[in-house]
């Protein structure tokens, strides 16, 4: 009876504690990605990789040889999600590929830009900032700027 009122409260503890966190940030010898947990379909092994697939069906996968950290955070604590096909920089201009709303910070957090993104491939010219880092970030899409 003790052990199971013991489990129960464990179980319940590491609910609530585990509630608190919003993204998977994986460390890699190259770089440091973040997805939000609402984001992730599965998170699998195959072979010497580690598989995230996101509930729009794509999948990345990490060599565990270059593995070098994989933790939970309340706050994303990389600038850029594994799943950054739907937004992108190039060539001065953020190129969204899903709408809803795209903003834009700089390194001190204010928003600098924020604007509404209807159609499914839309460009941002980012050419009157000045030079800098930026976060873009659209839905659950976050992304990191040098310019």
């Amino acid at each position: 009876m003790r052990k199971a009122i013991l489990l129960l409260l464990l179980a319940s503890t590491l609910t609530t504690w585990a509630s608190t966190y919003n993204y998977l940030t994986i460390a890699t010898t190259a770089a440091e990605s973040s997805v939000a947990l609402n984001a992730i379909k599965k998170i699998t092994f195959s072979g010497s990789n580690l598989v995230v697939t996101t509930i729009d069906g794509e999948e990345t996968s990490v060599a565990l040889s270059n593995l070098n950290r994989l933790y939970f955070s309340e706050k994303a604590t990389a600038v850029r999600n594994l799943h950054t096909g739907k937004l992108a920089y190039q060539n001065g201009r953020i190129v969204a590929g899903t709408s809803g709303v795209l903003t834009v910070y700089n390194a001190s957090g204010a928003i600098v830009r924020q604007m509404p993104v209807a159609s499914s491939r839309t460009e941002v010219n980012l050419s009157t900032l000045p030079t800098g880092i930026y976060i873009v970030k659209l839905g659950q899409q976050t992304l990191k700027i040098a310019k």
